[in-house]
């Protein structure tokens, strides 16, 4: 799957279906899935999304690299610093290249999220 960061670049990732089965399967037949970047403390960033999971194996917190979905805020989320975020995440996946093209995003950038060709 890739990230495409508007006006910034492109990152790849991978979705790990063991670590949150059903995170997964309704992100991954919901894609392509897009919106408008909010950062939080200088270590992740996330978007909204129309997608409903409950907490599944939550984890209080993130490393450098984890893609999670958010229950509470209903968001995808994109650490690129570890982090403790405000709730628990279900962690789906891992950022594979061109992390750092993370950090360089500003609020509100637009960020698509979609399966690679």
């Amino acid at each position: 799957m890739k990230f495409l960061l508007e006006g910034i670049g492109e990152a790849e990732g991978e979705l790990y279906r063991m670590k949150a089965p059903h995170s997964v399967e309704n992100v991954w037949y919901a894609l392509p899935l897009a919106g408008r970047a909010t950062i939080k403390d200088d270590a992740y960033a996330y978007f909204l999304v129309d997608i409903q999971v409950k907490p599944e194996h939550p984890q209080k917190q993130a490393s450098a690299g984890d893609i999670a979905y958010w229950p509470m805020s209903k968001a995808i989320c994109i650490f690129w610093e570890d982090a403790k975020p405000y709730s628990e995440i279900n962690i789906m996946g891992k950022i594979t290249s061109n992390l750092d093209i993370f950090s360089k995003m500003n609020r509100l950038t637009r960020i698509v999220m979609e399966k690679a060709e």
